[in-house]
């Protein structure tokens, strides 16, 4: 298929608005349940670390981003409280990540209130039009990491 012009204009348009409300979202307290200080990619970093603890480096890795910013959001998630660092179990030189308590309420606070939004926001959409919306959408997304990150793990 050989999408128009227009067509991938009106794509970027529509994914620009929803980038838009969904930052708006997160720093007006809607997803995050408070105004909170942390910048959206610092959520993110909580999602990557609630399957476990792991280097820095590592969780830079999944979220496509350089090192110093990885650093600066681990250091406001700590600063929150809800990122602690621990020495490697294998290498005590090094450390790792942890999301502490508060973390995973707030991954369960983040996650619960996203759901019922973008769930009643979809309410009246058939289950066959909300699959194939999440499956395109899947689609879309894995197409595009490929095509600008071609080496780099799948982020969350």
């Amino acid at each position: 298929m050989k999408a128009t012009p227009e067509q991938l204009d009106e794509m970027f348009v529509a994914l620009s608005r929803y980038t838009r409300l969904r930052d708006r979202a997160l720093h007006t307290g809607i997803w995050n349940g408070r105004n909170g200080s942390l910048e959206t990619a610092a959520y993110r970093a909580l999602f990557v670390l609630r399957n476990g603890p792991m280097r820095s480096r590592d969780l830079a890795d999944r979220l496509v981003t350089d090192p110093s910013t990885t650093s600066r959001h681990v250091a406001q998630l700590v600063k929150e409280g809800f990122v602690r660092r621990e020495a490697h179990p294998e290498d005590g030189r090094a450390s790792q990540l942890v999301l502490t308590y508060d973390g995973r309420e707030k991954v369960c606070e983040i996650a619960e209130s996203r759901r019922r939004l973008v769930g009643e926001t979809v309410e009246d959409w058939s289950a066959e039009e909300f699959e194939i919306f999440v499956r395109l959408l899947g689609r879309f997304v894995d197409a595009v990491e490929t095509r600008i990150f071609p080496c780099t793990t799948k982020a969350d």
